[in-house]
């Protein structure tokens, strides 16, 4: 493992030397670099460079997975290779320790998930995958299942659909949607397996990092087996990219991680974002970043030098948005497109809400938001009921469901609250819409006011960890770090943010007296607080991008 803070790698353009890649690098304020499986590089570089590995695509069209059709794959695209195929792990393999001869710093899988992306019956109907899926079957059912074609199955339900084809439609098609996730899991387990084998048999470091092609489950579940990951950024026009940067920081955990937009307008405010996360931002292709871009790089690299990065302290937490990777399955996307919507409406209210993985991992005294989580495990469902019991608070953003192992409904043991709240033991639920896509004007305020009232149903009048007032709108979150509190700040809006005031919470500041101010713009300087009622406060110096304001214990 690398062990490093900061992930955010870069391609040498189109016509220039390799031996230039160290003076790009500097100038972009990006690693590592990424090759290509079989350039040449010098060895000084190499030694910092990752080697992509098509890891989804079949090395040729034969050896490609099957769809529910018959045909190859992504045909007449890319052939996209069978997750359980061994050649195709033996392939990658071979490509890993190619990497590692080389003097690499490590590998970096691509679009492992590759045949996900192509639906429910776009791949997984090969031999191979129907070998594995009836070991599957007959430990799920037992010994005495009877191998079949699943593939005739699928055809025969295919052909007599009338409309889009659901999991009801097809015969075990609950049980194959869950190994399809499954299966992406083991490959990547398999593949990082191999390469840190390898590695240790030649006693040096050696990375395993991976580029996926879509969010999901399947994806993230994969996500634990490597050392970094870069994953897609799909959010929606209008959204400040905070609902989908907590989930893949509490995704990635303490590892690096990074996303790759779309080329276009408005990278500068989504660096500076991501970087208030721990996100890195890597840009598609290999044309140079903008300058406020490489200016957001650098300062969250200082930032993690000084031991201020988000990604390696802990997040203040007012509300804690559980993301269930079973409700996220079984809802076919739905729940996450519900939980990056809540974290950016919370973002917008400057509350402190971060992504959990698990209700048990939320502080105790945080408000537990449900978003869009109409399929929780048992486990879940049983944890969200002790919450109540022992006086939590639970928003429900949207109707709350649960299931059984299969994706079946199940009774909820614990009842939908109203928007008024409703007492459930010593707890309280209070159940509203899911927010919306971001919105402008009167409809969007109405979105806000309603996700503000029950908030101060949950939270109380007057209690918040963090706050701006001015004319530039201003992302903030709140790190802890032993005493030290720190406040990361972005700009949202056009030009520098001029003179805004910040409250901090008592509650979470204590009563500091002076803080130090850094931005990305190169000011540093120390700057009073001054006690404002049940917060402290500061007309914080002119900024634009990228700012920590660090309150020492």
């Amino acid at each position: 493992m690398s062990g490093r803070a900061t992930f955010e790698p870069f391609r040498i353009p189109r016509g220039a030397l390799p031996e230039e890649a160290a003076g790009l690098a500097a100038a972009a304020a990006a690693e590592p670099l990424l090759v290509r499986d079989g350039d040449r590089l010098p060895a000084a570089l190499a030694a910092g460079a990752l080697v992509e590995i098509p890891a989804g695509l079949a090395g040729a069209a034969d050896e490609a997975c099957r769809g529910a059709d018959g045909s190859p794959a992504g045909a007449p695209g890319p052939a996209r290779a069978c997750l359980n195929s061994e050649a195709h792990r033996a392939r990658v393999e071979a490509a890993v320790r190619r990497a590692l001869d080389g003097g690499h710093a490590g590998v970096c899988l691509d679009l492992p998930d590759a045949p996900l992306a192509l639906g429910a019956l776009g791949a997984g109907f090969c031999a191979e995958c129907q070998r594995a899926f009836a070991k599957e079957l007959a430990r799920d059912y037992g010994d005495h299942f009877q191998p079949l074609d699943y593939l005739a199955l699928a055809r025969e339900a295919l052909a007599s659909s009338p409309g889009a084809l659901g999991l009801e439609r097809i015969p075990f098609g609950r049980e194959f949607w869950r190994a399809r996730a499954e299966w992406l899991d083991r490959a990547v387990a398999a593949h990082a397996r191999a390469a840190r084998d390898a590695a240790r048999d030649a006693a040096r470091p050696f990375e395993v990092a991976a580029r996926f092609q879509a969010l999901g489950p399947a994806q993230f579940h994969a996500a634990r087996h490597l050392d970094a990951a870069l994953f897609p950024f799909a959010d929606g026009a209008g959204s400040s990219g905070a609902g989908l940067f907590r989930l893949l920081r509490a995704v990635a955990g303490r590892r690096p991680c990074a996303v790759e937009p779309a080329a276009g307008d408005g990278l500068d405010r989504l660096a500076a974002v991501a970087a208030a996360a721990g996100v890195g931002l890597a840009l598609p292709g290999n044309a140079p970043p903008p300058a406020g871009v490489v200016a957001v790089r650098r300062f969250a690299q200082a930032a993690a030098a000084r031991g201020r990065s988000a990604a390696r302290t802990d997040p203040v937490a007012e509300c804690a948005v559980l993301y269930s990777s079973e409700s996220d399955l079984w809802s076919g996307g739905d729940h996450r497109a519900a939980v990056v919507r809540a974290g950016d409406a919370l973002a917008g209210l400057q509350v402190q809400a971060p992504v959990v993985m698990h209700p048990a991992d939320a502080a105790s005294a945080a408000v537990l938001v449900l978003a869009g989580a109409r399929a929780l495990s048992p486990l879940e469902a049983q944890a969200v009921r002790r919450r109540l019991e022992t006086g939590g608070g639970v928003l429900c953003l949207g109707e709350p469901g649960a299931v059984d192992e299969a994706g079946r409904p199940v009774p909820l043991p614990f009842p939908a609250g109203k928007p008024a709240g409703l007492k459930v033991d010593r707890g309280t639920v209070v159940q509203i819409p899911v927010p919306p896509a971001p919105r402008a004007g009167p409809a969007g305020a109405r979105d806000a006011e309603e996700l503000a009232r029950a908030l101060q149903l949950l939270l109380g009048r007057g209690r918040r960890a963090a706050s701006t007032g001015g004319r530039s709108p201003l992302h903030v979150v709140l790190y802890r770090d032993g005493t030290r509190l720190d406040a990361h700040l972005a700009t949202l809006g056009p030009g520098p943010a001029q003179g805004s005031t910040l409250f901090v919470g008592l509650l979470s500041a204590a009563d500091h007296r002076r803080g130090r101010f850094k931005s990305s713009a190169g000011a540093d300087e120390r700057i009073p607080m001054n006690p404002a009622g049940f917060a402290i406060s500061t007309v914080l110096p002119a900024f634009e991008g990228y700012a920590v304001l660090s309150l020492p214990g």
